[in-house]
């Protein structure tokens, strides 16, 4: 192995208080800054995607799975051509990033394996690597170059551990590397206009994966010139953001932007922080420099201040980093992909099992191997290579060891029935402050979407963006399924920091045997809606909301839901006097509504084509398409509604998985019922208006008393349960099934 000084020409610990001071020359530099950051390997080749010893481990393993299934994976994408310029005036991210990507592969095999003719080629692609890169003419290009640095400078780093490599060529790769950062970060970081449109506003992942492209080229090559600018402003923007005090994840780990951004953010930060691990011993030193920063709520009073020392500690093995791997791992739908909420389609998590090697659990292991769709390793970033290193077979994979899971933090409740491809899945949105506020957010607070079955069936429409320069079509409220005032819910979704909607809180929560329980409130058009989820033995859910208002009159209310059949989508739909039947190749759903105000109607809003609410895009081909959509209407001051939502299995009619049988239960005005008949036995769910009687004749025979807003509960069969919100007393026949001493919050019997 040839050991190269070209990159590191000083030891680290050396150059961390160099880079400091140079920062603080105006100021001066004192003698109590932060410790210096220890080398690793200073002067050896790899060091960045991997360290020397790393062969060995990669030699050894490649003839058993999943490793062998990697490396063919891996040298597909090392037998690609170099791909020329569509437009040989314009640089162009997709094919440099596909070029920087093939140059990797073949580094990495010219290393690992000695192999001469991989060295060639990815020397070629170095070569043929061209610098005027200020010719492109994308808006946003800095989201796009972590995979153009960050391939080619593992490629340079790679091709320095072997015999192939001549200093002349090092240093043309060297030059051509850091003249395209200095272009880029010139443009992005010094220039008003583009730092202020796409950086500041944003604190999500357009300066994060901003900073991990620079960040990545510094620390491979210290002595540019720039690289102490380069470094200082990347290492501020990682600490920042995802770090406690950065408002980008919450404290129970969710992310601001949702499963989808936050994931393309994750990725590459994954591999600068895997190479900052490889580089460097403990804490990473930086000065910072808070250029970036918003002064705007909820960033407001971020501290940060220009020349102040910190320190960095690399948060593979804990922190905030992690934590919101388990909370994507938490929202995972049952094949796999994280659901489109937000601005984001389907996808499937990129980077989780690396973190076996760093203390992480059998749990991330495993929810990448069990995955309808190819298994991710190049969602944000390419992690090809690094899935060889650092996927640590010694974990044994393991479902995780919770199904339901509330974040209260960030607003989610997420019911699950099981692990397996045929789950039942509902997310239940309820986001507030930080959490809310990002670009990519949505308007949709207690809005709901559920998958059964191996299908998604009622849904977030995802992101459909035909306007680069305005919100999604799907943004706003009535592309969701929440409970409509005069058509709207919460305030419509501006630009940038305009986050629209309101602030929506999860409450009262019960993980229970037979019953699981949520609330999602949220306070919109003069109204406080409460709404309900409880999800019944793993089959199906009850929805219930309760409105108060302050508005003297009636008013339109609509209880919206989409589904995702009907129209353009594929499946069947069928509207129904109550409700609504979807149905694709797999499974279905039946969702039944009463509400508590007279006059009641099922209906379809107007329809045209590719345009809100019917239009969704959420499918990884990102092809739009349009579903149906219904209306549960009602002119009323503050209606109450009270929905079963019923899913089955395709082709299965007897059992636990056939279709569900409900059936509305008379009662009096201001009193709504279901009765539910499934395998676990027969249940009741129950609203009322304020004030409405509280006795329920049931069809068995029984007479049902409460003073609650709410129940649930199981009449006959096993497992028996009774939930109550909002009440004192649950009794049947006059023997109490549960009961509270005020009517504050939920009470629950199992």
């Amino acid at each position: 192995m040839k050991s190269r000084s070209r990159g590191f020409p000083l030891p680290l610990h050396t150059l961390a208080p160099a880079l400091a001071c140079a920062a603080l020359a105006a100021a001066g530099c004192g003698t109590d800054a932060a410790g210096p950051s220890q080398p690793r390997d200073t002067g050896v080749h790899p060091r960045l995607l991997a360290r020397p010893e790393h062969r060995d481990l990669l030699r050894s393993r490649v003839d058993r799975e999943p490793y062998a299934s990697i490396l063919a994976t891996l040298k597909r994408r090392a037998d690609r051509a170099y791909e020329e310029e569509p437009d040989p005036a314009s640089w162009d991210h997709k094919t440099n990033g596909n070029n920087a990507s093939t140059a990797q592969a073949n580094a990495l095999l010219a290393w690992a394996f000695e192999d001469r003719a991989a060295a060639d080629k990815a020397r070629e692609f170095l070569r043929r690597l061209e610098t005027d890169w200020d010719t492109n003419t994308v808006l946003d290009m800095n989201i796009r170059m972590a995979k153009i640095l960050m391939g080619y400078t593992n490629t340079w780093d790679l091709l320095s551990a072997t015999p192939w490599f001549p200093d002349e060529e090092s240093a043309q790769a060297e030059s051509k590397i850091t003249d395209i950062t200095g272009q880029f970060f010139a443009k992005y970081l010094e220039q008003d206009f583009y730092r202020d449109l796409l950086l500041r506003p944003a604190q999500n992942n357009h300066p994060i994966r901003t900073a991990d492209a620079v960040g990545y080229v510094a620390l491979a090559f210290p002595e540019h010139p720039a690289a102490a600018t380069w470094w200082n402003w990347s290492i501020s923007e990682l600490d920042y953001l995802w770090g406690p005090d950065g408002q980008y994840v919450q404290p129970d780990g969710g992310a601001s932007e949702g499963p989808y951004y936050s994931g393309f953010a994750w990725g590459p930060t994954a591999a600068f922080f895997i190479a900052l691990d490889n580089a460097l011993e403990g804490e990473v030193a930086f000065t910072r420099d808070c250029r970036t920063r918003s002064d705007e709520d909820p960033w407001a009073g971020h501290g940060c201040v220009d020349g102040e020392q910190g320190a960095l500690e690399v948060p593979l093995r804990g922190g905030l980093f992690t934590k919101a791997v388990d909370w994507s791992l938490s929202l995972r739908l049952p094949w796999g992909s994280r659901p489109p909420v937000d601005d984001g389609v389907f996808t499937p998590f990129n980077g989780s099992p690396l973190l076996t090697s760093f203390g992480g659990s059998g749990e991330y292991l495993w929810d990448w191997e069990q995955n309808r769709d190819p298994q991710a390793m190049e969602f944000g970033a390419d992690l090809i290579a690094h899935h060889l290193l650092y996927v640590d077979d010694v974990v044994a994979p393991e479902a995780p060891r919770f199904l339901t899971r509330f974040f209260p933090d960030t607003g989610h409740a997420v019911f699950r029935s099981d692990w397996g491809d045929d789950a039942r899945w509902l997310l239940l949105l309820a986001e507030h402050g930080s959490a809310r506020k990002a670009i990519h957010d949505h308007v949709d607070g207690t809005s709901f979407s559920l998958a059964a079955y191996g299908e998604y069936l009622l849904i977030d429409a995802g992101y459909y963006k035909p306007d680069s320069l305005d919100n999604a079509k799907t943004s706003q409220s009535p592309s969701h399924n929440v409970i409509l005032i005069d058509g709207r819910s919460a305030p419509d979704k501006g630009l940038f920091n305009d986050f629209g909607d309101a602030d929506a809180f999860l409450r009262n929560t019960h993980d229970g045997d037979a019953v699981d329980y949520a609330e999602a409130h949220q306070d919109y058009q003069d109204t406080h809606v409460e709404r309900s989820v409880a999800f019944i033995d793993g089959r199906y859910f009850v929805v219930g909301d309760r409105l108060s208002t302050s508005h003297p009159a009636a008013r339109a209310h609509a209880w919206r839901l989409h589904g995702y059949a009907g129209l353009t989508s594929g499946g069947t739909f069928e509207l129904l006097p109550d409700g609504g039947r979807w149905e694709r190749a797999r499974a279905g759903v039946e969702a039944r509504v009463q509400s508590t105000s007279p006059g009641l109607a099922v209906v379809e809003p107007p329809y045209t084509p590719l345009t809100a609410p019917h239009v969704h895009e959420f499918e990884e081909d990102r092809k739009a398409a349009d579903h149906a959509v219904i209306d549960a209407a009602v002119q009323a001051e503050a209606p109450g509604f009270l929905a079963v939502l019923l899913p089955y299995k395709v082709g299965v009619d007897a059992g636990p998985d056939a279709p569900l049988q409900a059936a509305p239960i008379a009662a009096e005005p201001g009193v709504v019922a279901w009765q539910i008949e499934s395998e676990g036995g027969t249940d009741v769910a129950v609203l009322r208006s304020k004030g409405a009687p509280e006795a329920l004749a049931l069809p068995g025979g029984q007479v049902l008393e409460t003073d609650a807003e709410l129940v649930v509960l199981r009449i006959e069969g096993e497992r028996p349960f009774a939930l109550m919100a909002r009440g004192t007393r649950v009794l049947v026949d006059g023997s109490p099934r549960v009961t509270a001493p005020d009517t504050t919050s939920l009470a629950v019997e199992e």
